[in-house]
């Protein structure tokens, strides 16, 4: 399967000639690929960060790793929460809970996969390429895969795609702060 967010990086490993995302991508493909597939719940997926989904008989609240995406009511966040909604369509609605942790509001922090037939991808990777979320840089320690979305943000930004097409982008911390 292709995980293309983690085979695009290019680091040296120290020891070998191979690329050091090469080593990592088969230990992660084996672990990804281990991951039980969990179906998302219909109309849960209310903004572009958190969606519920059904594992293992039990429904959880997933709030996704490494990013925040732009509030409801804050410019991009419907369109961050529609991409969201088609971007899982097209996965059959069906993704790979990868749980890193559990947040102080009881819900599941997690990478989450969906393979809209070209392999298994990030959805935070997907979503940051498209321009539809910042990463969370304040909890990238806890992120497995934060190269890969730093990377595609970059490119996002760079090419002024969704929320980088704006001016002055604000970010949802900020936003959030602001509209106490």
């Amino acid at each position: 399967m292709v995980l293309t967010q983690l085979k695009n990086q290019s680091t040296k490993t120290s020891n070998t000639d191979q690329p050091a995302s090469a080593i990592n991508t088969v230990v992660r493909q084996d672990s990804i690929t281990s991951l039980p597939v969990c179906d998302v719940k219909p109309g849960s997926i209310y903004d572009g960060d958190t969606i519920r989904v059904f594992c293992n008989g039990q429904e959880k609240k997933i709030r996704f790793a490494c990013i925040d995406a732009p509030e409801r009511k804050q410019e991009g966040g419907i369109e961050s929460r529609d991409f969201l909604r088609t971007l899982l369509q097209r996965g059959g609605m069906k993704v790979r809970v990868d749980a890193v942790d559990t947040d102080r509001y009881g819900r599941t922090v997690a990478e989450l996969w969906v393979d809209q037939g070209m392999g298994l991808e990030l959805v935070q990777s997907k979503q940051a390429s498209a321009g539809m979320v910042w990463g969370y840089e304040a909890y990238k320690s806890d992120c497995k895969s934060w190269e890969a979305i730093a990377s595609t943000q970059a490119d996002a930004q760079a090419q002024k795609v969704g929320i980088w097409a704006s001016a002055n982008p604000q970010p949802p911390w900020e936003w959030r702060k602001a509209n106490k």
